[in-house]
């Protein structure tokens, strides 16, 4: 954790207390592993946690102490702190120690430090308890409490349309509703090198989500939990006049929500057979991009990023010729120069 009005517990100041420590106790320090921006509340989300205890748990015994700051830098979930504790201490015999936190090595010291772990995890909860309220008074207020979608960007903490993107939002939304595919609309905008908040190229779902977000007529979304379905709205969802400018209107919004109903008449959910098996199965590829081949339609294959529209060439191929491809190949293998079988077995005393 690293706030401006927070600097005692900056990673750089956590650091240099450990080095202290480690000078004066005459420890060498392999080495130092952080997890910035990360929640401490699951370890298997903490990649620089999961490679430390991966060290740590070497056959050749390389490490005796983790050191950390305090307790809740190892973790701030009970059960898995002590889960992870006693998998070192039992099995490879390597001690947790906090160096603003020393501890008596007797029962009674075993007792604070489970008291200690208790506290920080209630800190944790009740901490994110606090900062979900707040988001919820922000929205409730019409202000925004995410980075801002394509088509706007964030100046003075309020979302102002971004004079590049703001057309071509409006665009998509007025191509969509006149019938345009999503995914035809991904690949143009990957072809005019558009790119998400993350660098990342448009896929389906992004323009599933954008046709979808309303924030794009001046409205807020908010879901506490974080959870939403496929539409994006949950029975805790709120939806708030913003304080922002538009940049559809309320007409080319309810048009792509009519294309977005008639779209789900045709093509409910779960219609296709996506748990069909075949030989191969995970294993052919497309040669442009090297993306999997996974079922599209029933009976056939499609490059996986074509469908998604990251992948500007398909690669469709049917199962039945796939299969009948596979079983020619075990046929070359198998037969001789005059279609007989070849047979490879062994004896107890020498391969044949």
């Amino acid at each position: 954790v690293s706030t401006h009005d927070q600097e005692e517990i900056s990673p750089d100041s956590q650091e240099h207390l450990l080095r202290d420590y480690a000078a004066k106790s005459n420890i060498v320090i392999l080495k130092i592993f952080t997890d910035l921006g990360i929640s401490g509340r699951k370890a298997n989300k903490r990649p620089g946690f999961q490679e430390m205890i991966g060290l740590a748990k070497g056959d050749d015994h390389p490490v005796d102490q983790i050191l950390v700051w305090k307790f809740s830098r190892f973790a701030r979930n009970q059960e898995e702190s002590i889960v992870y504790k006693s998998l070192l201490k039992k099995q490879h015999n390597v001690d947790v120690v906090s160096v603003s936190e020393p501890l008596s090595d007797n029962p009674f010291g075993s007792l604070i430090e489970r008291i200690i772990e208790w506290m920080d995890e209630y800190y944790s909860i009740r901490l994110s308890g606090e900062v979900k309220r707040g988001m919820t008074e922000k929205v409730s207020r019409g202000e925004p409490v995410t980075i801002p979608p394509l088509g706007y960007l964030m100046e003075n903490k309020q979302l102002v349309p971004d004079p590049e993107m703001a057309p071509v939002i409006s665009m998509l939304f007025d191509e969509f509703a006149a019938g345009t595919p999503m995914l035809q609309l991904a690949r143009r905008l990957n072809e005019m090198g558009i790119r998400t908040r993350r660098g990342c190229k448009i896929e389906y779902r992004t323009l599933n989500y954008i046709m979808q977000n309303p924030v794009y007529i001046g409205k807020i979304r908010w879901t506490p939990t974080g959870r939403a379905n496929r539409y994006y709205k949950t029975d805790d969802t709120l939806i708030v006049d913003g304080n922002h400018q538009p940049i559809i209107t309320t007409e080319q919004w309810e048009k792509a929500q009519a294309k977005i109903a008639e779209n789900k008449q045709k093509f409910p959910r779960y219609q296709r057979d996506t748990a069909s098996k075949f030989m191969l199965r995970g294993l052919v590829h497309c040669s442009n991009c090297g993306a999997t081949l996974v079922t599209s339609t029933p009976g056939s294959l499609q490059c996986n990023h074509y469908a998604k529209g990251l992948c500007s060439i398909s690669h469709s191929i049917t199962i039945t010729k796939l299969d009948k491809a596979v079983m020619q190949g075990l046929e070359h293998d198998a037969l001789d120069m005059n279609g007989n079988l070849k047979i490879e077995y062994r004896t107890q005393s020498a391969p044949v």
